[in-house]
């Protein structure tokens, strides 16, 4: 089962381009093209130029600028409210390059680039629910990668970004938390399922925990 994530539009560059959205970066690079560093007068249009002939090009951290052709593995779709840095050479203030470890990513094609996520050993195909279950005090039920959004949180969504960041377990928290990891903290404890009752922050017909509380769900 594929899931996306919401994605914000931003204000279009100068020259033709797509917006795919707001993906995660890795260590070595999500694309290792050529790359333009300028924190003072950086624009989508600038990085666009500079990337002419890679298929690719992404803004992160408000004045990195990064081409490639393909994404490395690893990278994959994130929440759209992680790209909120602004580019500071945008006059108008509307422009927005990434934000930490985060990429705008723009393209010459329609259609998004295919992502390589990490891989699972065994494959899951399906997600199952565990019940609502507590968090941890002084640390996380769920240790791993996480996630935020105030706008697109839903089951999918964190679902999706808890798989491909190599997770099998994703928790939500408090409406718009995403966590993820390999198995729940021994502390966490199976809770009432009505101390879980938040709507998502983008989909209000899920529920997305509560209050110190966690929606739990296991890759299968």
């Amino acid at each position: 089962m594929q899931y996306f994530l919401t994605l914000a539009a931003l204000a279009p560059a100068a020259l033709a381009q797509t917006y795919y959205g707001c993906y995660t970066e890795i260590p070595a690079r999500a694309l290792t093209g050529s790359s333009l560093i300028d924190y003072d007068n950086m624009t989508i249009a600038d990085c666009e130029t500079h990337c002419t002939g890679f298929d690719l090009w992404g803004l992160e951290y408000g004045g990195e600028c990064y081409c490639g052709d393909a994404l490395a593995q690893g990278s994959f779709p994130a929440f759209s409210t992680d790209c909120t840095m602004p580019c500071p050479g945008d006059a108008t203030a509307t422009e927005v390059c990434g934000g930490p470890n985060r990429l705008s990513l723009y393209g010459t094609a329609e259609t998004a680039p295919a992502i390589v996520p990490y891989p699972h050993d065994p494959a899951v195909t399906a997600t199952q629910y565990e019940g609502c279950w507590t968090e941890v005090s002084g640390a996380r039920a769920l240790a791993g990668a996480s996630g935020f959004s105030l706008t697109d949180m839903t089951v999918g969504g964190c679902g999706g970004y808890c798989r491909d960041s190599g997770f099998t377990w994703f928790g939500l928290e408090y409406s718009a938390e995403c966590y993820c990891g390999a198995g729940l903290d021994a502390n966490s404890t199976l809770a009432l399922e009505a101390d879980c009752a938040m709507a998502c922050s983008g989909e209000p017909t899920e529920v997305c925990g509560g209050s110190d509380r966690l929606s739990v769900y296991q890759w299968v």
